[in-house]
């Protein structure tokens, strides 16, 4: 009797405690937040050119919280500088003749009027996880020669130097594809 019990109890609890494994190792799949590493998703439609980054903002900024201090506040707009500057730290294949047409910032920690955008200069929320922030880009390119877009130079790493990884996720004219990039491979191609 007391096996069939034991049993009874133990089963349950064996499978709870390989779902709680499971969780854990979700925790640390692609995209999680990593400092020195970073995600970008790269979609190539006809025209146009579309690349979104995940980087924790430590990576951009050196912290992960609002500005307090001048070297602070001056850190994001050297950063916010960098990323909306055309040609800079993305590059598209040159012969395409892309354009810059949209970069758009957000971060928890940080206000849009901050990253450059429109919007309140209000103060990030109290609510977020203290400690972890990302940086969210979103890039836009049309490119007036499109048959001839065939990779993208990514620059970040030179930018920001705290930056030593990148997963890089393609969705192109030829299919899906992935890559790493580091500072010494510095582009992606399709």
């Amino acid at each position: 009797m007391q096996a069939k019990l034991r049993a009874a109890v133990l089963r349950p609890l064996s499978i709870v405690c390989l779902g709680l494994v499971g969780l854990g190792a979700q925790a640390h799949e692609p995209g999680a937040h990593v400092h020195g590493a970073a995600v970008l998703r790269v979609v190539v439609d006809g025209n146009t050119l579309n690349a979104e980054l995940e980087s924790p903002l430590d990576n951009i900024l050196g912290y992960e919280h609002a500005p307090g201090t001048p070297q602070e506040q001056q850190a994001v707009k050297l950063a916010v500088a960098a990323l909306r500057k055309p040609g800079g730290i993305l590059q598209p294949t040159p012969a395409a003749q892309c354009t810059l047409q949209k970069v758009s910032l957000a971060s928890a920690a940080l206000t849009p009027a901050m990253l450059g955008g429109a919007g309140p200069a209000t103060p990030p929320s109290p609510n977020e996880p203290a400690g972890h922030a990302d940086l969210d880009g979103d890039f836009s390119w049309q490119c007036a020669k499109p048959e001839f877009l065939h990779s993208l130079r990514v620059d970040l790493f030179l930018a920001f130097p705290r930056l030593h990884k990148m997963q890089v996720e393609v969705a192109g004219p030829k299919g899906q594809s992935a890559a790493t990039l580091t500072e010494s491979h510095r582009t992606v191609q399709w």
